[in-house]
This record gives C-alpha cells, sequence and structure tokens, in this order.
C-alpha cells in the first residue's frame, strides 16, 4: 500500500501547495519589492537591472562600483556613449523565480545561486505564457562553490565517510549517533541541491538524466527517509544553519549540507572555540555547484541599450582580475586555467587549503549537472515531503 501511496503522490501530484504558495507570498512580496526597484529610466541614462543571490553580495558590490568607473572611462573615449544607472539587488533564488513570472521584477540580468532554477523558470514561463520560446535561453558560468557535506572533524576521525551513502549506512547503523540538518528545499537554493544530491547518490546516476519514474522509486523513498530520520531541523538559510553549526558546537549538530565557502567562513573561528575544525566532505558520488550563473533574459521589457550594457558588464566580470576578487571571497573559479597564473593562484592558496576545511585541489571535486527537465525539479521538494524528519 505504501507503494502505491508513494508512486501516485510524486507521479500525480502537481506541487500546487507548493507553487501556490510560491505564488501567493510572491505576489505579496514581489508587489512590495518590485515597487521600489526597476523603476523606468531616464531616456538620457541606460538602467542595467539585476538581481542575484545573495552570497555573492560582496563581490557584485565591488565589480559594480568598478565597472560603474570602467564604463565612464569607456565614455571618455566615445562620448555617443549614454551614463548608466546599475540597479542590482539581492534576492532569493526561489523568490525572484516567483516574482519573474508574477511580472513584479523585470530584470536585464537574472543571476540565482545555480543553474537548477533556469529550467524551472523556462518551463514555468513557458506555461504561464503559452509560448515555447524561452526566457532564459542561455547563461554564463564564472564562479561556483560546490555543495558538501560539513562535519566536525573529531566526529568524522571516529566515524569516516566519503559521501551520502556511506552517510546512509551511518546513520542505520547508529540511529541515535548523527545529528545532521540541511535547509528546506521549498525556501532554499541549498536544500533543493541537497536532496537531488542525495538522489542522484542512491540511483548511482547524474542528475541530469534523473526522470520522474526514478524519483517515485520507493527503495529510494525509504533509502531518503533513512538519512532524513538524523535531521534535527531544517532552516531557510544556508547561511544561518552554517553559522548554527559553529556556534552551537560539535555536541548540537554533527554533520550540515552547506556550500564549501560556508566551511571556509567558519572552519577557523570552530577551532577558536571547540577547539577543532569544521571541515568539508566532497561526496565521492559528486557535488552540484552553486554556479551562480548569469542570465540576460530574453524579455519584451529590455531594450537594445540594455542588453548591450548586459552584455559588457559579464565581459568585465570574466576579466582576471574580477575573478580573482570572486576567489578572495571564497569562490573558485569554473576556469581552472587560471590558477596557472601566480597572482591568481596566490590568492587562490590563501582561501582554499586544509586550514580552511577544504581541499586545494579542484579535481577532487566531482561535479554532477541538474535536471535538465523543470518538472523533476519541481518534485523534488514534494520527495523530501514524503521522506523529511516530522519529529
Amino acid at each position: 500500500m505504501k507503494q502505491k501511496i508513494g508512486k501516485k503522490y510524486l507521479r500525480n501530484k502537481t506541487s500546487a501547495s507548493i507553487f501556490i504558495l510560491w505564488l501567493i507570498f510572491g505576489f505579496l512580496g514581489g508587489a512590495l519589492i518590485g515597487g521600489l526597484i526597476f523603476k523606468s529610466s531616464d531616456e538620457n541614462v541606460i538602467k542595467l537591472t539585476m538581481v542575484y543571490s545573495s552570497e555573492k553580495a560582496s563581490w557584485i558590490s565591488e565589480s559594480s562600483s568598478l565597472f560603474q568607473s570602467y564604463w565612464e572611462e569607456k565614455r571618455l573615449l566615445d562620448p555617443t556613449l549614454k551614463p548608466i544607472n546599475l540597479d542590482f539587488q539581492p534576492y532569493g533564488s526561489g523568490d525572484s523565480l516567483i516574482s519573474l513570472l508574477n511580472g513584479e521584477i523585470k530584470p536585464v540580468i537574472w543571476s540565482p545561486a545555480s543553474n537548477i532554477w533556469i529550467p524551472l523558470l523556462n518551463s514555468k514561463w513557458s506555461q504561464i505564457n503559452d509560448d515555447d520560446a524561452l526566457i532564459a535561453p542561455n547563461f554564463t558560468r564564472l564562479i561556483y562553490s560546490p555543495v558538501v557535506i560539513a562535519v566536525w572533524e573529531e566526529f568524522y576521525d571516529d566515524h569516516p565517510f566519503n559521501g551520502f551513502s556511506e552517510l546512509h549506512d551511518l546513520i542505520e547503523e547508529n540511529p541515535d549517533l548523527i545529528k545532521m540538518a540541511h535547509t528546506d528545499p521549498r525556501a532554499s537554493n541549498s536544500g533543493v541541491m541537497a536532496t537531488i544530491m542525495m538522489v542522484s547518490a542512491y540511483l548511482n546516476m547524474d542528475p541530469s538524466k534523473i526522470t520522474i519514474d526514478d524519483i517515485s522509486n520507493d527503495d529510494l523513498i525509504n533509502y531518503m527517509r533513512i538519512i532524513e530520520s538524523s535531521a534535527i531541523f531544517y532552516g531557510k538559510s544556508t547561511g544561518f544553519l552554517g553559522k548554527y553549526m559553529k556556534d552551537q558546537g560539535p555536541d548540537a549538530l554533527q554533520v550540515a549540507i552547506l556550500y564549501e565557502n560556508l566551511v571556509q567562513d567558519y572552519c577557523i573561528p570552530a577551532q577558536e572555540k571547540y577547539g577543532q575544525k569544521i571541515k568539508a566532505v566532497y561526496p565521492i558520488e559528486g557535488s552540484l555547484y552553486s554556479d551562480h550563473p548569469f542570465c540576460i533574459l530574453d524579455g519584451d521589457w529590455i531594450s537594445d541599450e540594455q542588453k548591450m550594457v548586459a552584455e559588457e558588464y559579464l565581459s568585465f566580470l570574466q576579466r582576471d582580475d574580477m575573478i580573482a576578487k570572486a576567489i578572495s571571497t571564497g569562490f573558485r573559479p569554473i576556469n581552472n586555467s587560471l590558477l596557472e597564473d601566480p597572482t591568481i593562484s596566490g590568492i587562490y592558496d590563501l582561501s582554499f587549503n586544509e586550514d580552511h576545511g577544504v581541499t586545494s585541489d579542484p579535481s577532487l571535486i566531482i561535479e554532477l549537472f541538474p535536471p535538465t527537465d523543470g518538472y523533476v525539479i519541481a518534485r523534488i521538494p514534494d520527495l523530501w515531503l514524503l521522506t523529511r524528519n516530522k519529529d
């Protein structure tokens, strides 16, 4: 009977509960926020608008200031160029997706935390507009932070594991041993990615190939329930979860699924407070990248001038000195050949090392690729709802 219920739930459920809630919050929040940003601009000024995930806020803030100066230098050489007005706003990935679908925000550039959101936006956009045209036809990847399993080093020394399958076995064999946490997939990018990585580990399949039949598998559901049985809570913010792990110590939470850059941020403070580090385990099954893609949207609200400035901004971000600034804030470059530059590799070595709980060797991180089917991605929160710990 359980098998039939599980399959029916995941096959036939339209994710209405989640998507309708998103829409409600999107209309309420988007109406407020959308009214404050992306207002029409002066004809003599080109307004470049962007919504982006907050994890890269310090890099975006610095790059936007430098790009403004860069543009003014271009104008000195070419007086026909109009001045620009940059309106860049941090926004949760799920919230920005819903506000885009609602029409409450109309940015030129959209940069969610991961490219898992792009097929979902394109799918929902096509459904709402009854049009096969893609609102986000292309994206540019420059930096990333892999999703890792964060663990206190003494716990890891006593109970080593190399990925989700071994973590599953450890939990199954020792039901009361581990206190684990990850964020809520309905509210957080890392929660969606954590759930997909668990599914991928069980299926021994790259997430890009996962189908709705695969996630309707009752053996998978039981596998997920065992891992989730160790969860003590599901937060809305990955940053808060990392801070909680660091502040509350190894007795409160042994394992958390975080972005690698948060392990870097909290490793040394944790050691100073508790005498041991928080370290990153890179799952042997592979890691999804929080790769912060930049999409120039194909919206009818975007002028040719705005598109031109957007393309110029993305080219500016690809400069070596701009990528170096991102590396200094804890992100890895998509283009590893940049590390052949002694200046960039020196900056990289300061952040990516065992002292910060992470590996210096990017070849040890196996990249997984997210599902390309927006319908499958939309079902991931449903799968988690079936398997989460409700105690």
